[in-house]
C-alpha cells in the first residue's frame, strides 16, 4: 500500500515538473509563430503563398522524426530525447534576430520545427507510461493544459512586445523561455527511466514496433482526424491574423483574438479528458471535428472584434474536445510497451495536417478568398467527422457489444 502511495507521489511530481517545462518550451515556440510569424515575414517582403509555405515549413519536421523519436525513446527511453529537443528550443530563437528574406525565415522555421517534433510525442508518452486507461485521458489532457498556458500567454505577450516594441524583444524573450525549460529538465525525477519495451521483456527494434502501429488501422485513422484537425489549426494561425490586420485591428488586438482560442482549449481540456476516461474517445473525438467546422467557415465572415473573439473561443473548446481524446486513444489501442511509437504517428500525421493547412490556405487565399481558404478547412473536418463515426467508432460500439454478450 505504502509503495502504491509512493508511486503515485513520484508520478505527481514527474507530471509537475514535466508539465512546467512543457508550460516555458511550448511558450516561446508558440510566441515565435503566433502572432509574430505571419508579420514578421509579410514586413520582411513575403506575399500570401510564401506566408503559407513559411508557416507550413515548422510541422514538416515532425513528419519526418516525431514516430522515429517516439520509437527511439520506447526502446532507450524518454530522458535523453527530451533533452535534445529542449537543447533545439533554447538555441532556434537567436536565429530569427538575423533574417532578412522569406526563404531564412524558411530556414529558421525549420530547424525550430524540431524542437516540438521531438518533444511532444516523448513527453505526452511518458504521461501515459504512468496512467491506466481509468486515469489517462485526464492526465494527458493536464499535461496539455499545461503547454495550453504557454500557449494561452504567447499571444498576448507578443502581441503586446510587437504593440510596444519589435520583433527582436519577441525573439530574445523566446530564447529566455526556451533556456529556462532546459535547466527545468534536469529536475524532474524520472523513475529509472527505463525502456518500455525492456519493462515488457520484449526484444523488438525500433523499427519492427513502429511497423506494427503502423499497420493498425484504428491508429492511423484516429490520426487522421489529429490531421484533420491540425490543418484548420494551421489555417487559423497562419491567416487569421493576416485577416485581422487587413481589417485594421493592431498587434495587441490581433494577440487577443488569437490568445481567446487558448484560453477556452487551457479552460476545457481537463474537463474534456475526464469526459472521455467516463463517456469514451471516441463522441468527443466526433464532436469536437464537425462542431469545429462550423466555426472556422464562419470566420472570414465577421468583421468585428468581439465576433471574431467569439469565434476563436468556440473553435479552441472544438480543438479542446477532439484532441482531448485522440493520443489517450492511441496509446491504449497500441498497447504500453508502444505508447512512444504510437503517439509519435500520431504527432507525424498531425503535423502534415499542420503543414498543409497554411500551405494550402495561402494557395487558395491567393488564388481566391479567405472565406474559400477556410471554407475547405471546414469541409475537411466534417468529412473527417463521418468518416471517424463510420470506422473508429463504429469498431469500438461492435467490440464493446461482442464483449459484452460473452
Amino acid at each position: 500500500m505504502m509503495d502504491m502511495a509512493g508511486s503515485l507521489n513520484r508520478h505527481r511530481r514527474t507530471l509537475l515538473v514535466l508539465s512546467t517545462v512543457a508550460a516555458f518550451a511550448i511558450l516561446g515556440s508558440t510566441m515565435a509563430k503566433n502572432p509574430a510569424l505571419p508579420l514578421l515575414a509579410q514586413s520582411i517582403g513575403a506575399g500570401d503563398a510564401q506566408i503559407g509555405l513559411i508557416s507550413a515549413i515548422s510541422p514538416i519536421p515532425g513528419i519526418l522524426v516525431s514516430s522515429f523519436a517516439g520509437a527511439y525513446s520506447d526502446r532507450k527511453g524518454r530522458a535523453k530525447v527530451l533533452t535534445m529537443s529542449l537543447l533545439i528550443f533554447a538555441t532556434a530563437p537567436f536565429l530569427y534576430l538575423f533574417v532578412t528574406e522569406p526563404w531564412q525565415l524558411m530556414g529558421v522555421r525549420f530547424y525550430h520545427g524540431f524542437a516540438t517534433a521531438i518533444f511532444m510525442p516523448v513527453a505526452m508518452a511518458a504521461v501515459a507510461d504512468m496512467y491506466g486507461p481509468e486515469m489517462r485521458g485526464q492526465k494527458l489532457a493536464l499535461y496539455s493544459s499545461a503547454t495550453m498556458v504557454g500557449r494561452f500567454i504567447a499571444p498576448f505577450m507578443g502581441g503586446t512586445m510587437l504593440y510596444l516594441a519589435n520583433f527582436s524583444s519577441v525573439y530574445l524573450t523566446c530564447a529566455v523561455t526556451g533556456i529556462i525549460a532546459l535547466v527545468l529538465s534536469f529536475a524532474i525525477p524520472w523513475e529509472h527511466d527505463r525502456p518500455q519495451s525492456k519493462r515488457q521483456g520484449a526484444d523488438r527494434g525500433s523499427l519492427t514496433i513502429l511497423r506494427e502501429v503502423v499497420h493498425d488501422w484504428r491508429i492511423m485513422v484516429t490520426s487522421a482526424m489529429e490531421g484533420v484537425q491540425y490543418y484548420a489549426m494551421g489555417a487559423f494561425e497562419a491567416f487569421l491574423p493576416i485577416y485581422s490586420s487587413s481589417l485594421g485591428f493592431n498587434g495587441f488586438e490581433i494577440g487577443v483574438i488569437m490568445g481567446i482560442q487558448v484560453v477556452s482549449m487551457l479552460a476545457l481540456k481537463p474537463v474534456m479528458g475526464t469526459l472521455s476516461d467516463r463517456r469514451g474517445r471516441e463522441p468527443s473525438i466526433f464532436a469536437g471535428l464537425l462542431l469545429g467546422a462550423i466555426a472556422i467557415a464562419g470566420m472570414p465572415m465577421v468583421s468585428n472584434f468581439y465576433g471574431l473573439c467569439f469565434l476563436s473561443a468556440i473553435f479552441g473548446v472544438c480543438v479542446a474536445t477532439a484532441t482531448a481524446s485522440t493520443s489517450a486513444l492511441v496509446s491504449e489501442v497500441a498497447g504500453r510497451s508502444s505508447h512512444g511509437s504510437a503517439i509519435g504517428v500520431l504527432s507525424s500525421v498531425m503535423d502534415i495536417g499542420h503543414s498543409a493547412g497554411p500551405l494550402a490556405t495561402g494557395l487558395i487565399v491567393a488564388a481566391l478568398s479567405f472565406e474559400a481558404g477556410f471554407l475547405v478547412a471546414s469541409v475537411l473536418m466534417v468529412v473527417g467527422a463521418i468518416v471517424f463515426a463510420s470506422t473508429v467508432w463504429t469498431d469500438s460500439r461492435r467490440r464493446r457489444d461482442n464483449a459484452g454478450s460473452q
